[in-house]
């Protein structure tokens, strides 16, 4: 009995003495990640490069890395948080040349003509190199023509053209402009000026006298046209604020840009004081649409060159082009230069006292804007080269005259304001990303495990406020992007916002129909998967 007593006793004091197991959870906790960290160990590199892993990990890159990579480089590149704009403005403008525009083509009805009677209108100039819009209108409203104000070479010269095919029109075309034009070869266009001299820039004659030594390597018609253009003069000194006056002259050129020859405008002629300015420069204020094309005179105004690469195929796939150069006038004359001493005129042309008056004017482009709608409407100017060229053609409509316009087109907006709201939630999205990555991955838990907290609890419920505000901005700027995006005038800050606008919608978008759908395994491979392809479209 002692024997068992004491057997029993000692059994009982040992376990007494053994220790109790500790359930505590941070110890359970330590042993479940040390025997995780075990198995991990035990795995293969195979095993590990699981898609889930590698969509978490890339997921979890573009989050923590590329994403403020983006965004810095945004911020710090471009005008985005400074001085950036929704349009691109006038020092951002561009040019474009577009041979025979579809969206110009036109015509003249009934404008197609006998030839002496578009002579006799062109006579009409009397040699000058301007006529004032009510006289040259008056010409298209005359039912009846006196042909013995012509001479007799004009009268054989109009003859000669009926017969060699040459289209002459005059009247008022599609477009509310009346207009003469005789379009032939580069030989018959010379013998037009010079039979009726008429008072074309020096430079154009020598382009079509160039022309046709070089009509067998580049075949083009030729046309001499008087059109009305506008022309811009400072009524107030120092003042930005320029008026305007419409006066018709001559314009000469080849149907096809390609085949312009390259003549240098630089002492092509003589030039006279007309006007001296005692060290004041006139074009040192000027409103910026004179600042678009090149002008013949020599002046402080920026130097824009005449030469336009092409950005589409021309007839003769040439790739750049020539446009007309604008012109100056003072006192019914081309300016040759203006500067601190004065303006200076073509030395054979005799000052008109009617056009003095006006002072210096400039030739100005002509503006066909495309707006938005609405109060607060904003408009794509599309100033154009006011020196019309177009290929000239008939059809099956007696009188009328085809016209297929070739445009030199410089292109900018109104001044609007950047909005930097998506700018702003793709910051909160960055914070609270990172914010949840912290908080999660400083108690060792998993990265699935991580994306799907952040899903599930804190940014799920962000995703109705980021939704919100990027479709608040999307509807509110819809007109903005869908005509920068038509005229090719958003600027790198609004593409920018584009592209946070794509990625917020959609990725919040998603997530918010997903938040709460109850498939955790499912949703948390979709979720890696979509931001996966969220980082790299966007990328």
């Amino acid at each position: 009995m002692r024997r068992i007593r004491d057997s029993l006793s000692k059994s009982w004091t040992n376990v007494q003495t053994k220790s109790v197991p500790d359930r505590s959870m941070s110890t359970w906790s330590a042993h479940y990640f040390a025997q995780q960290e075990q198995l991990k160990g035990q795995q293969k590199l195979s095993s590990k490069l699981r898609p889930a892993a590698i969509g978490a990990g890339i997921a979890v890159f573009g989050r923590i890395v590329l994403m403020p990579v983006m965004l810095l480089s945004v911020f710090g590149l471009t005008g985005y948080l400074s001085d950036g704009t929704f349009l691109i403005e006038y020092k951002d403008s561009y040019f474009a040349y577009s041979q025979m525009d579809l969206v110009m083509s036109g015509g003249c009805t009934p404008c197609h003509t006998y030839c002496k009677r578009v002579l006799l209108q062109m006579n009409t100039f009397d040699h000058e190199a301007l006529m004032s819009k009510p006289t040259f209108e008056d010409l298209y409203t005359a039912t009846s023509w006196d042909y013995s104000i012509l001479s007799n070479e004009a009268l054989a010269l109009a003859d000669r053209l009926e017969a060699s095919g040459a289209i002459c029109s005059g009247g008022v075309d599609e477009w509310g402009s009346p207009l003469s034009i005789i379009t032939g070869t580069a030989e018959e266009v010379v013998e037009i000026i010079e039979t009726l001299n008429l008072s074309v820039t020096p430079l154009e004659l020598a382009e079509a006298k160039k022309g046709i030594e070089t009509k067998d390597e580049c075949i083009t018609k030729w046309a001499v046209e008087g059109h009305l253009r506008l022309f811009r003069f400072q009524a107030v000194k120092n003042s930005i604020d320029y008026s305007s006056i419409p006066a018709a002259d001559f314009n000469v050129y080849p149907e096809y840009a390609d085949c312009r020859p390259a003549v240098n405008n630089e002492g092509i002629v003589g030039e006279k004081l007309a006007l001296a300015t005692a060290g004041e420069d006139l074009v040192s204020v000027v409103p910026d649409i004179l600042k678009l094309f090149p002008y013949s005179f020599d002046s402080s105004l920026p130097v824009i060159s005449r030469t336009l690469a092409t950005t589409s195929p021309t007839i003769y796939h040439v790739k750049a082009v020539n446009q007309s150069l604008f012109r100056g006038y003072y006192a019914g004359c081309r300016v040759r230069t203006v500067n601190t001493t004065g303006v200076y005129i073509e030395d054979a042309c005799t000052i008109n006292k009617h056009w003095q008056n006006y002072g210096l004017m400039l030739q100005a482009p002509d503006d066909i804007p495309a707006c938005t709608t609405g109060s607060d409407s904003v408009c794509i100017h599309n100033y154009y080269n006011s020196l019309w060229e177009w290929v000239t053609g008939t059809d099956s409509t007696p009188g009328r005259a085809l016209m297929k316009i070739s445009v030199f087109r410089n292109r900018y907006a109104d001044t609007v304001a950047l909005s930097v709201l998506p700018g702003m939630v793709m910051v909160q999205m960055l914070l609270m990303g990172v914010i949840s990555l912290y908080q999660i991955m400083s108690h060792k838990q998993s990265v699935l495990l991580t994306q799907i907290w952040a899903y599930r609890c804190q940014n799920g419920r962000m995703q109705v406020f980021y939704l919100a505000q990027i479709t608040y901005h999307l509807i509110y700027n819809s007109d903005l992007y869908y005509v920068g995006l038509v005229t090719g005038t958003l600027t790198v800050e609004s593409v920018a916002n584009l592209t946070f606008s794509f990625f917020i919608f959609s990725y919040s978008f998603i997530n918010l129909a997903k938040a709460r759908s109850g498939e955790q395994q499912l949703d948390r491979y979709f979720r890696l998967t979509w931001e996966t392809m969220q980082i790299l479209i966007t990328t």
